[in-house]
């Protein structure tokens, strides 16, 4: 499921890089989600390129990120779910390898594996950071990816009965919804690892990350996932922990290349360096409790998800 908004451009590559290992409609549903695009028109790439074997869907308005993550979600019809941005690409083998990794451990509801990132013009930039697995999961995979976030959405495939379960994308997050997520999940099911890796996220000047960056939204919004990521641990240790880690993990994003949670390519940001204002450094390292431990539970499973619960959300 690919969600698209007034990235035309780049969907074309993303698009080849999936039909090129295409299994088949019986096997794969392949279809793109525009969240209304005003720019360009993503459903005459996808005619031009796939004809018939690749779906198009367009919002009748605008809805947002999350929102439209979710769409992805409730109109998938497969047991696994791969939400593939419009200007990511999959290197060949990408799907077999996760499916083997996904019979390998019966028990996994999330696969996930290290991403390669690379500018527009896809030359190298990094890669990110390993983990440690026992047996092809991930070990203690909530609080990893709580305390530094080691995936991005072009290498996580979840099974859609864990997005029932969990159900749809936080409303309330435009950057970090894909981190709540897959904090939730993580917190509900097991994670298993592919051990090299498959995903490359471009990075590039429209990019949603790197449009954040030029502001200080993407601070706020990481601010407001890590009292909604800590919420997930019952444990109040536990919980405290996740939520200084968490914090730390935003501020040296903030400052750049300084802490020891930054990686070339960590939450997609190729342009390390650029410092965000002083004052958004000293929030995300003494900020307030935005969503305690209880409301943001009652936030992810009431009707704030969305028209009803949040289950019926996703289904």
């Amino acid at each position: 499921m690919i969600p698209c908004f007034n990235s035309a451009g780049l969907l074309a590559r993303t698009l080849e890089s999936v039909l090129a290992q295409d299994p088949g409609p019986d096997v794969m549903q392949i279809e793109v989600v525009d969240d209304a695009s005003t720019l360009d028109d993503p459903a005459a790439v996808v005619e031009g390129l796939a004809g018939s074997r690749v779906g198009y869907f367009r919002q009748p308005r605008n809805v947002g990120a999350s929102a439209n993550f979710t769409t992805c979600v409730r109109r998938s019809k497969g047991q696994w779910v791969h939400v593939l941005h419009s200007d990511d690409m999959v290197m060949p083998r990408y799907y077999e390898r996760y499916r083997q990794q996904i019979e390998a451990c019966p028990a996994a509801r999330m696969v996930a594996a290290q991403t390669i990132t690379t500018d527009a013009a896809e030359r190298y930039l990094g890669v990110t950071q390993p983990v440690e697995t026992d047996d092809g999961y991930m070990r203690d995979a909530a609080f990893v990816i709580a305390t530094t976030n080691p995936l991005r959405c072009v290498s996580v495939v979840i099974a859609r009965a864990a997005y029932e379960t969990a159900g749809g994308f936080h409303p309330g997050l435009a950057h970090a919804n894909d981190w709540e997520m897959w904090t939730r999940i993580a917190s509900l099911e097991r994670v298993a690892w592919v051990d090299e890796p498959f995903g490359l996220y471009r990075s590039h000047p429209d990019s949603d990350t790197n449009r954040l960056h030029r502001s200080t939204g993407y601070i706020d919004d990481c601010l407001v996932a890590t009292e909604a990521i800590a919420g997930h641990f019952d444990d109040p240790e536990q919980r405290r922990h996740a939520r200084v880690a968490a914090r730390r993990s935003v501020s040296d994003y903030a400052v750049g290349p300084v802490g020891p949670h930054f990686d070339a390519s960590s939450r997609g940001c190729s342009s390390c360096g650029r410092a965000a204002p002083r004052s958004s450094i000293r929030s995300a390292r003494s900020a307030p409790k935005v969503i305690g431990r209880r409301s943001a539970r009652a936030f992810v499973a009431s009707g704030e998800l969305g028209r009803g619960s949040a289950r019926a959300r996703v289904t």
